[in-house]
């Protein structure tokens, strides 16, 4: 098998979400985990916010590495979602991951970015 014929990363997203995407594109949510499935592929996970504050999944790649390159790919694909230009999300929060946040401000060079907390455990 060539090594161009191979699947490395998968980008997912269901086409009703897109409507959902486009009109409720105010704030979205950026989290990855490294390699925790028993596959060992990085999942990236993209959450939309609605004007009421209820939250829906907007799309989910599994990547097979860490490289800049692979997440460059998946939020690429992520700003296709967007109709139109005038559409593009303003605010991504993201926790401290601080490859993902350098690829957020390049794919997305004219937003704001939040940190949010790291994950803590309640007791």
């Amino acid at each position: 098998m060539k090594d161009e014929d191979v699947v490395r990363d998968i980008f997912w997203c269901h086409p009703d979400v897109v409507k959902l995407t486009n009109a409720c594109n105010l704030v979205f949510l950026i989290d990855s985990t490294y390699k925790t499935n028993r596959y060992r592929l990085s999942l990236l996970d993209v959450i939309g916010v609605t004007p009421t504050r209820m939250t829906f999944s907007v799309a989910f790649a599994y990547l097979e590495g860490e490289r800049l390159n692979n997440v460059v790919w998946t939020l690429q694909r992520f700003r296709g979602l967007f109709l139109r230009r005038d559409a593009l999300s303003g605010v991504i929060v993201t926790d401290r991951d601080l490859a993902l946040m350098n690829v957020v401000k390049t794919v997305f060079m004219w937003l704001y970015m939040l940190l949010k907390l790291p994950h803590t455990p309640q007791t």
